[in-house]
């Protein structure tokens, strides 16, 4: 876990940029170097958020909470195809992540979750 401030949307998606640069290339030391760096950070920022989440209409909460259980699962589906090898299909599940993590701020950002946490 970071024992700094956690990352705000907008450095998770320079980071899942990353992710997708280093898929694109093939490079297989940077995907898993990138994957880690943004896990990591998608973690503290989802439990940074989950106090706010709690304040929310709890269908709003389940589905925010959705949203980020999916871009973890993404992450570890990317992990894992990673270590069997499968960088080609990485790019395309790279891509998949900043457009899902996209959403997901907007998401986050309309339910007044992004104000709670400044």
């Amino acid at each position: 876990m970071n024992t700094t401030s956690p990352l705000c949307h907008e450095a998770l998606l320079t980071l899942a940029r990353k992710l997708e640069g280093a898929a694109s290339d093939l490079d297989r030391d940077r995907v898993e170097s990138a994957a880690r760096r943004l896990i990591d950070a998608l973690i503290d920022h989802t439990r940074a958020e989950h106090v706010a989440l709690t304040r929310l209409p709890p269908e709003t909460a389940r589905e925010l909470a959705r949203g980020q259980q999916r871009l973890v699962d993404d992450l570890v589906e990317l992990a894992v195809d990673v270590h069997d090898g499968d960088l080609r299909r990485c790019d395309g599940l790279a891509q998949q992540l900043i457009a899902e993590l996209a959403t997901q701020a907007d998401d986050e950002r309309r339910s007044g979750i992004a104000a709670a946490m400044s």
